[in-house]
């Protein structure tokens, strides 16, 4: 399930170092925007080009490539930018800050920023909790994280219609902060105005026929999971 919001003409494709990223998506990504911008993160880079991709641009400290495959992402990147292991930010940090400086208003699709049952867990923390840093604030709206099973997506208080998709088996709101009269319309299980008073994950949850989910809140920020059983 794929998300564009609605003025997006452009969009950045980042990719991460978790294994076996979800690149077949790319495609359909690059049919739907009139620009589409490839950044390969760390190890993330070789998995685009291995897919047939060049790169307009690559960072990282590559600590996770062999020089032979550092070359390899060189030579099919229009630039490069390599930084010191020892730094303050994560690679994906700096990719996605840097992006934002360059296309403030497109939309961002992270692969392999939170893996399939294998990978890091720090990473994958770092990388969703990417939405609590002050620089990100203004772009989580348009931030999706896409892996093979789950896709992710962050909303703002409002009121939205959830889109369903024939993959999608379950559908989860994971409050990442409080939430002021979060309701839920439509979906298997609803939910009258409410207020949750601390991160809680509403998980399970199911789309009815295809149909669009309502969801809509005052305060606070929501995770929302498509969720794919393998």
């Amino acid at each position: 399930m794929l998300v564009k919001s609605p003025k997006a003409t452009q969009c950045v494709i980042l990719c991460g170092g978790a294994d076996a990223p979800d690149l077949k998506r790319v495609a359909q990504l690059i049919s739907i925007y009139s620009s589409t911008f490839l950044v390969g993160v760390d190890r993330g880079g070789l998995a685009l080009i291995k897919a047939g991709y060049s790169l307009d641009y690559a960072f990282g400290d590559f600590d996770s490539v062999t020089p032979d495959e550092l070359e390899i992402i060189r030579e099919h990147s229009h630039k490069l930018q390599q930084y010191s292991p020892i730094k303050d930010d994560t690679d994906m940090e700096l990719a996605l800050s840097i992006s934002i400086e360059r296309y403030s208003e497109a939309d961002y699709y992270v692969f392999g920023g939170i893996g399939e049952q294998q990978g890091r867990l720090d990473h994958m923390f770092a990388n969703i909790w990417l939405v609590y840093q002050p620089r990100f604030q203004a772009v989580i709206h348009r931030l999706q994280f896409i892996e093979s099973n789950h896709v992710i997506k962050f909303y703002k208080p409002g009121s939205y219609q959830i889109q369903a998709n024939k993959q999608t088996d379950y559908l989860s709101l994971i409050s990442m902060t409080a939430l002021k009269q979060l309701s839920i319309q439509y979906a298997k299980y609803e939910l009258d105005p409410v207020d949750i008073a601390y991160p809680r994950a509403l998980i399970s949850n199911e789309f009815i026929d295809q149909q669009p989910v309502q969801i809509s809140f005052e305060e606070g920020i929501i995770m929302v999971m498509w969720v794919e059983e393998e």
